[in-house]
């Protein structure tokens, strides 16, 4: 019987089909995995841009009418001078503040704090029309609402839940920048075309900061925060202790940041003395003129970043010096021409650049810092930016005293200096170490 059942199996092995040779190339294709669909974008970024789009419009709706009551109280350039170096300095502290507070309470608290302080800046401009009411407005919004660098670490965190790359975080940003870009362009449409003065304004700006509180009730907890929520807390050292600062990368990426804060704060001043001297720019003018900068910040973070981004890879470093050379060389031409044209022709692939430098450096930052510091770190990137907003302009008009090129020269060496460091330790201290899974925490480097 043994010897039977053997027979038949020996029989039905042979009366198998043929099989047939399949090519190497073939046969690698059908052991492949099969590829992925596109993983959906997560809703709180979706929801997470309409807040913001609606906040930042609530707040540039009173732009147009900014000056005429600065004028009407008899805010002369001193105190506006001092006004922005007291908005900086609150800034400087509340930036990192409120950032690692998102880390260790949560991103949503945050943006509820923001809310609120931004509707306290309203409620005493609205009550108290003196000049006193107008300095201490600055003090709730620029110390408690930052609610921009939160909003970028929370949809940071929603993009890595989802087992997003570098290519996902951009677009994440790239969306909020987006929104933030066309708030400037639909706040002042609608303060010039929708109200008439500046109380009726401010009464719109409370309206739609209560409606951006809507979006924030309907944003998803990350899981980070449910996570976090479950670790025990050492208290106040571990609020402050923040090891991603000591990592090479990370000063790099704050030294590039300052570098370019302070050009663009030292080229100011001379900007806004050219454009009037040469072209005798008005409000209309410069009304226009910030709607097309507005339009193509937007587009390059909505549209153009992510792209690039992923076409650049592991290492964006070319893509970070090619948006420099594009900034700081195309800034002299403008200065220089003397035709309008020219200069929206000049500031067209600027702010393309600058959108894209702005998301590659905030991926970058989001490679280098954990969830539990990235708020933080976000918050010492704007603080490093209000340091170049208080000595910038500053540096800008002391050289211009001296000689009417030396801004210029200065704005174009710390551009150059920023390129030196990009294209020498960029891809040594930020590309190299960034892990390859999106989703694992980064240790000290």
């Amino acid at each position: 019987m043994a010897l039977f059942q053997r027979g038949i199996s020996f029989f039905h092995q042979f009366a198998k089909p043929e099989l047939k040779l399949v090519p190497l190339e073939e046969r690698s294709k059908q052991n492949a995995a099969p590829e992925l669909p596109e993983r959906p974008a997560h809703r709180g970024v979706l929801l997470g841009s309409l807040m913001s789009f609606i906040s930042v419009t609530a707040f540039a709706i009173g732009i147009p009418f900014l000056q005429t009551r600065r004028d009407a109280l008899g805010c002369d350039a001193l105190c506006q001078g001092g006004q922005t170096s007291l908005r900086s300095a609150l800034n400087l502290v509340g930036a990192s503040l409120i950032g690692r507070a998102s880390d260790q309470f949560g991103r949503l608290p945050m943006l509820w704090l923001g809310l609120v302080s931004s509707l306290a800046t309203f409620g005493i401009t609205y009550s108290i029309n003196t000049l006193q009411g107008m300095w201490i407005a600055i003090v709730p919004s620029g110390l408690l609402d930052h609610r921009w660098n939160v909003a970028k670490a929370l949809l940071t965190d929603y993009t890595t839940e989802r087992c997003g790359d570098d290519a996902d975080r951009a677009g994440a940003v790239g969306k909020l920048g987006m929104a933030v870009g066309m708030s400037f362009m639909a706040g002042p449409m609608i303060g010039t075309l929708v109200v008439t003065t500046h109380e009726e304004a401010l009464t719109l700006s409370m309206v739609l900061t209560i409606c951006s509180g809507l979006f924030i009730a309907m944003l998803p907890v990350p899981a980070r925060q449910v996570q976090h929520q479950t670790k025990s807390s050492s208290g106040m050292m571990d609020f402050m202790r923040m090891p991603v600062l000591r990592t090479r990368g990370a000063q790099l990426l704050i030294g590039v940041r300052f570098l370019m804060a302070l050009a663009f704060h030292m080229f100011a001043p001379v900007w806004q003395v050219s454009l009037k001297a040469r072209f005798d720019f008005g409000p209309r003018d410069h009304a226009q003129f910030m709607g097309m900068v507005g339009f193509c910040y937007a587009l390059s973070q909505g549209v153009v970043s992510k792209p690039l981004i992923k076409l650049a890879g592991r290492d964006p470093s070319r893509l970070i010096l090619l948006c420099i050379i594009a900034l700081g060389g195309c800034r002299p031409f403008a200065l220089w021409t003397t035709s309008v044209a020219v200069v929206y022709m000049l500031y067209v692939p600027m702010f393309i650049a600058l959108g894209v430098l702005n998301t590659a450096i905030t991926t970058a930052c989001s490679c280098l810092a954990d969830g539990d510091q990235l708020g933080g770190f976000f918050g010492v990137m704007e603080s490093v930016e209000s340091i170049a907003g208080m000595v910038g302009p500053t540096i800008g008009g002391l050289a211009a005293a001296r000689h009417a090129d030396l801004p210029l020269a200065a704005v174009c060496s710390s551009y150059a200096a920023a390129f030196v460091l990009v294209l020498l330790f960029f891809g040594r201290h930020v590309a190299q170490i960034t892990p390859d899974a999106p989703t694992g925490s980064k240790k000290d480097q």
